[in-house]
């Protein structure tokens, strides 16, 4: 019975060779146009049609800095020692800092629990500034409700990855929402649903089914939003049930890499990743499979999803530290444990991300 542990490397290595003999593993092909536009439901109640906002492909990066106020979820040194690495709640991305200053800012709102506003560089993932909230803005600010214990936290160096695969031994197969189907019933079924939500992505030009395109050719950073969207069309267009797959880099200098060879071929480091998981139906049973455009071209096992973050050629600490399988509301880590989470009931956040990321590509 193999373990998520660095000494038992073959049986992952044969599942990652044979994912990429077949095809399917991460960053293979650039998002295909959608030739069968449809109309859907704003997560809000409006109808959209299939005149939404268009994109160019030649659209160039608008920005390449961004400014958010952010919580702290860690501060620790790189496993090297070479490099101070912050993780924030709001960004999936793992920044570094360098300078002095800014860095005596962040432990301090670190140290305090305090949110504080940063400008960070995604493309160099460092923090350039920070600046701390005056007392009038932090009172101004509402924290989203948390959801706290209700998902299932598991440290992969302890599980057994023989069930990871299995929807029953995880505790999500018998969970239906009411008004939803929570298997879906063949991988055709499946694939169809993820075509659909591939043609949604901001590299094809318009028009699209939803109300904002999805920024799957920016994967620096979304992840949450990304996920939130898809969620909301697997629920809501296809009614089948869905979770969320949470996984983290949190213990050591571990970090969760990948290389964007679709978008570019440079390597990204996360500190935490999510996207949808499913049920689907197969030959031997039914099995977790994740939805994750950004990364592949059909769904896939939850274990393939959890080896194509482990890419040792991004970083000699890439590593899945543990995971955790939340309800659907779960929309970002509200701490470096990854225990609770806030959400984004009203998609406010998610509509915002998806603007501010769509003329965005990765490895610009």
């Amino acid at each position: 019975m193999g373990k998520f542990t660095s000494g038992n490397r073959l049986k992952l290595t044969t599942i990652l060779c044979f994912i990429v003999m077949a095809g399917i593993i991460t960053f293979t092909d650039a998002c295909k146009k959608c030739n069968r536009p449809e109309h859907c439901t704003h997560p809000h109640g409006q109808p959209t049609t299939t005149t939404s906002t268009t994109v160019s492909e030649n659209t160039p990066v608008v920005s390449t800095t961004d400014i958010k106020v952010v919580t702290i979820a860690n501060i620790r040194k790189a496993t090297d020692g070479s490099s101070t690495q912050v993780m924030f709640c709001q960004l999936a991305e793992l920044f570094t800092v360098s300078d002095a200053s800014v860095l005596a800012i962040l432990q301090d709102a670190f140290d305090n629990h305090r949110q504080v506003r940063v400008t960070v560089n995604p493309y160099s993932a460092n923090v350039m500034h920070a600046t701390a909230l005056s007392g009038a803005e932090m009172a101004a600010r509402q924290v989203n409700a948390q959801i706290i214990n209700e998902g299932l936290a598991m440290n992969l160096n302890n599980l057994n990855e023989d069930i990871v695969d299995q929807p029953a031994a995880l505790g999500v197969i018998n969970t239906t929402t009411p008004g939803l189907t929570n298997v879906i019933p063949d991988m055709a079924t499946a694939q169809l649903m993820f075509d659909y939500i591939t043609h949604q992505c901001c590299a094809i030009p318009g028009p699209y089914g939803v109300d904002f395109c999805i920024s799957f050719q920016y994967c620096e950073d979304g992840c949450y939003a990304r996920a939130h969207k898809m969620c909301w069309i697997i629920n809501n267009m296809y009614h089948y049930d869905t979770h969320k797959i949470f996984s983290f880099a949190n213990s050591g200098g571990a970090s969760l890499s990948v290389k964007a060879e679709k978008w570019g071929g440079c390597c990204i480091n996360w500190w935490y990743h999510v996207a949808p998981l499913v049920n689907i139906k197969t030959p031997t049973g039914t099995k977790a499979y994740v939805f994750d455009p950004a990364m592949f071209d059909q769904p896939v096992l939850l274990s393939a999803w959890l080896h194509a973050q482990a890419n040792p050629a991004c970083s000699g600490s890439a590593h899945v530290s543990m995971i955790n399988i939340q309800p659907t509301a779960s929309y970002s880590p509200a701490s470096y444990a990854g225990t609770t989470f806030d959400t984004d009931p009203m998609y406010a956040d998610t509509d915002s991300t998806m603007v501010n990321y769509r003329p965005r590509v990765s490895c610009p």
